[in-house]
């Protein structure tokens, strides 16, 4: 079985971006947005802003009250809009209840919409960028292949599912709905899960030498791991992103590279 390290792929992209940049006379800014204090919002965040000052790139964290008003948020986001040092905005998630979503994720203007989660954006998902840069690093062609992808999110379901099929993939995805599901993600040659469920792949549902690409990821109290059993697969597949380690690290430099795109 292969390791598939997120880790070395983002270290050979961390540096491509930083020779990027040190060739700009002008650096790309980046906003993030934060309503309330969400303990884990913040940890994330907190990787954002270690990653750009690696890069180069300054960080903005914008720290809303958990009482403010939609038309307030909606406001913020507007003065970034207007300002033309700021080249990318991002909304950290989740955001309070009482408060659209995506409204929000909306008023964030497409030029700007590195998260790529607004209905206009320009960009593709940090998430689904990273994968696809996991697979061109290790060579992993989709031509001609059945990728199955299990979760159907916005996030990162439904973009993966697009990129793999503008890579000619045949592409099913699987969701809470769908029946036999242990026997379709066995045909798969590269299986992708983003379910949100705990270990939720275990061997019942892999075959000899598939790709596994897991993009959950799980805090417990033995630490974190994803939405595949690694002990129970790890005999069976041919490849596989572990937990932590894998797609997690590609995610943080993928939202770089979006802003990158900008300039």
């Amino acid at each position: 079985m292969n390791i598939l390290s997120g880790i070395v792929v983002r270290d050979v992209l961390r540096q491509q971006l930083m020779d990027y940049i040190g060739t700009l006379q002008t650096k790309p800014e980046l906003v993030i947005i934060q309503v309330g204090d969400n303990a884990e919002s913040t940890i994330y965040i907190e990787q954002k802003k270690k990653f750009g000052k690696s890069v180069g790139i300054p960080v903005h964290h914008i720290v809303l009250p958990v009482t403010i008003t939609e038309q307030e948020v909606i406001n913020t986001i507007h003065t970034y809009n207007a300002d033309d040092n700021i080249k990318g905005i991002i909304v950290q998630l989740p955001i309070p209840s009482g408060i659209n979503t995506k409204k929000i994720l909306d008023e964030i203007s497409p030029e700007k919409d590195v998260d790529g989660l607004g209905t206009y954006s320009h960009y593709i998902p940090a998430t689904a960028r990273g994968i696809m840069s996991l697979c061109d690093y290790y060579d992993i062609g989709m031509q001609g292949k059945h990728v199955v992808v299990v979760g159907r999110s916005e996030l990162v379901g439904k973009p993966t599912a697009l990129l793999c099929l503008k890579r000619n993939a045949t592409v099913t995805v699987c969701h809470s709905y769908t029946k036999n599901l242990k026997e379709i993600t066995k045909q798969a040659d590269i299986l992708i899960v983003a379910c949100g469920k705990l270990q939720y792949i275990t061997s019942e549902f892999v075959s000899a030498g598939q790709v596994v690409i897991d993009v959950g990821i799980h805090r417990t109290e033995h630490g974190l791991c994803g939405d595949v059993d690694m002990e129970s697969v790890k005999h069976i597949v041919g490849s596989i992103t572990p937990v932590p380690g894998g797609v997690g690290p590609l995610t943080v430099v993928s939202l770089f590279q979006n802003v990158c795109d900008i300039m």
